[in-house]
């Protein structure tokens, strides 16, 4: 066998790379969470109604799907159905504590009025359903930039069956319509994954959910305008920008 002298320099320099990369990925991982910051009129003109903010109400009202803070445009809510969500599914997407992609990791764009008002410029697909836990390969949490281990990813969805199990059942058997808690299913259950439960048939599989954030302290945020956001370059695009 020819064997191959390495030098300590490369070695050195090597080293050098690795040690670079982590603390580089390290970096990014505690990089301050971009917020968007606009105005009620200037998220109104991007689709999104706050009427709490003083925003004329838009034509398609979230308050069946459990949030009468919010209404949708003609435009915006055009683009999502393109994109297999409903009028529902798209209500409770934007009314979810949802900060990064449980798919990829990446930034979701949104904009904060308050601590606890923020709302979401898009949605990654696998929120069409309105079952996320579900129909997201979640590899990420979706209010902290953690990546989830194998093990977890396996609890985690494991739980979400089970919910769903319980929900179907609750659903069919109670033959409700509308918004309720997880409490309502009995038996002890609590979990401040979910903000609310929605029955409806416009889902597919009869209900859907808005997520609520984890317990404990936010990530660290950053306050930037939308031009500066759109620079970012580990983040989701708005729903807006998807269509240019």
């Amino acid at each position: 066998m020819k064997r191959v002298l390495v030098s300590p320099a490369v070695i050195l320099l090597a080293s050098i790379w690795v040690l670079a990369f982590f603390a580089a990925t390290q970096a990014q991982d505690d990089a301050p969470v971009p917020k968007i910051i606009l105005s009620a009129q200037e998220l109104r003109s991007l689709g999104i109604a706050v009427h709490s903010q003083g925003a004329r109400e838009l034509p398609h009202s979230c308050r069946d799907s459990g949030n009468s803070d919010l209404s949708v445009s003609d435009e915006m809510l055009r683009h999502f159905i393109a994109r297999g969500f409903s009028l529902e599914s798209l209500c409770l997407g934007l009314s979810s504590w949802v900060l990064f992609d449980p798919e990829t990791g990446r930034t979701i764009p949104r904009v904060a009025f308050s601590h606890d008002l923020e709302i979401p410029l898009n949605l990654p697909d696998c929120f069409k359903n309105a079952v996320p836990f579900l129909d997201c390969d979640n590899r990420w949490v979706h209010w902290e930039h953690y990546e989830f281990t194998e093990e977890e990813r396996k609890d985690n969805l494991d739980h979400a069956q089970k919910v769903d199990e319980m929900v179907r059942a609750y659903v069919q058997r109670e033959k409700i319509s509308g918004v309720f808690s997880i409490e309502a299913l009995g038996q002890g259950i609590f979990d401040s994954s979910f903000e609310w439960f929605l029955a409806s048939p416009a889902l597919p599989r009869g209900y859907g959910y808005a997520l609520h954030g984890g317990e404990g302290d936010d990530p660290e945020s950053e306050d930037v305008d939308l031009s500066t956001y759109r620079k970012e370059p580990t983040v989701t695009l708005t729903w807006q920008d998807e269509d240019q």
